[in-house]
């Protein structure tokens, strides 16, 4: 029989599930943060706001735990954290500037919170913006508690809240077998291989600096343009998401001179949250992995990287198990050894990707109103990568397209960040206009 006092110490430490570790891994090439900003045209209540917080946590309460790092087995331990030390409230001169302040910053691995909350008022208006660790969860994850967050603040409001609404579902990335049948899950659990092709091209970059700082560059597609754009993939058979992918590809090609006949690979980011049949049994966590889409020839223009790019991701679709090779092997790795030893050994097979595209998809107004005030803008943005690595994040709302770029680097880049993303708007007006 176990002593009591070690069935206590369980309940204060909660396990670090294999994303996670890998997230904790890619502290090497990136800052581990996520972001994510929404605005609200009226004053959101402060008091209602963080009884919600404190709601979440006791429900989930990896965000206000602290890791604790051993070489043999890290894990979370619950602070005790409350909203008050994750939640602030200002009334800044300037919103602008005290937004990338905010979303410049970094969590320490040892802080006792993993998310950090500013309610930014200006003019009758509310800026929600959140910056929390990766390892904690993806944008699929949030986009889930901030829907849930949602209706439990609403519930507050109006005096019916009942103590549910947050999820505290498994966050294990076993998760994502569970609604296979049996035969089915067998063969995607021996999914071990994940080929990466040889990619020899990168983002123009300026070389590492010590004097590199974060950069957070955004751009955005109006409706028009993007509900047009849309229309005319569409017609081709192609997705948002190959769109993305092509717009990323031919920007580049411009930035970096490629030639019609040469070829490109991009990474692009898929949610294996695809695979379950009720993505909501789950936690808030990372189910997030990346494919491969590479085209032998970019072609002439845009719409020739499209077909191209269409092509190869509806190859990639017809895999029944897409996104899952590889990952028993991590699972392997991390259950047979020592983590220090796991890290090690997959450092040498992990290949970060240069160049990558992820997109969060649409936000859900209705599923994201507050007391009937439905967010009238967003931001999202990834984690800052170093160089050379250069992910485009994209998300919509209202129809209204957003991308952004995060990286370590200079005034140099930011210019090249810009130069890239009006060859992005470029390419996707050129869509539009084909309808």
């Amino acid at each position: 029989m176990r002593k009591q006092s070690e069935l206590s110490e369980q309940k204060r430490r909660i396990p670090c599930e294999m994303y996670d570790k890998v997230n904790y891994m890619c502290r090497r090439y990136m800052d581990r943060m996520a972001r994510f900003e929404l605005d609200y045209g009226f004053i959101v209540d402060k008091a209602t706001f963080l009884t919600a917080v404190d709601e979440w946590f006791k429900k989930a309460p990896v965000f206000c735990s602290r890791l604790v790092y051993s070489p043999i087995s890290p894990c979370w331990k619950p602070s005790g954290a409350k909203a008050e030390d994750a939640v602030s409230f200002s009334e800044p001169t300037d919103i602008e500037a005290a937004k990338k302040e905010f979303f410049s910053r970094e969590i320490p691995l040892k802080s006792p919170v993993q998310v950090k909350i500013a309610l930014f008022y200006n003019e009758g208006k509310t800026s929600i913006c959140f910056i929390w660790n990766h390892m904690c969860m993806d944008g699929g994850g949030f986009k889930a508690f901030w829907k849930d967050f949602c209706g439990v603040y609403n519930d507050l409001s109006c005096g019916e809240y009942t103590g549910t609404g947050f999820s505290s579902g498994p966050r294990g990335y076993k998760e994502v077998y569970a609604d296979f049948p049996d035969d089915e899950r067998a063969k995607a659990k021996k999914q071990f291989a994940n080929v990466s092709p040889k990619c020899r091209h990168r983002f123009p970059f300026t070389p590492k600096s010590p004097d590199d700082a974060v950069i957070i560059a955004g751009r955005k597609i109006d409706a028009e343009t993007f509900i047009k754009a849309k229309s005319y993939c569409k017609s081709e058979g192609a997705t948002v998401n190959d769109m993305l992918i092509a717009a990323y590809m031919s920007a580049l090609s411009k930035l970096i001179g490629l030639n019609a006949d040469e070829g490109l690979n991009v990474t692009s980011a898929v949610d294996l949250r695809r695979h379950m049949k009720n993505p909501e049994r789950i936690g808030y966590t990372n189910h997030i992995t990346f494919i491969h889409c590479t085209v032998p020839q970019i072609g002439s223009g845009i719409k020739e990287t499209l077909k191209a790019v269409a092509a190869s991701t509806a190859e990639a679709k017809q895999d029944p198990f897409i996104g899952l090779h590889g990952l028993p092997l991590l699972n392997i790795a991390y259950k047979t050894m020592i983590y220090a030893q796991a890290e090690a050994v997959i450092r040498l097979f992990y290949k970060n990707p240069p160049l990558a595209v992820s997109n969060v998809g649409a936000v859900d107004v209705k599923s994201f109103s507050l007391c009937g005030n439905e967010p009238t803008d967003a931001f999202v943005a990834g984690a800052t990568k170093c160089k050379p690595s250069a992910m485009m994040t994209a998300f919509t709302i209202n129809n209204t397209l957003s991308l952004s770029l995060c990286v370590y680097g200079n005034d140099e880049d930011s210019k090249i960040i810009e130069r890239f993303f009006d060859e992005v708007e470029n390419g996707i007006a050129e869509l539009a206009s084909s309808v």
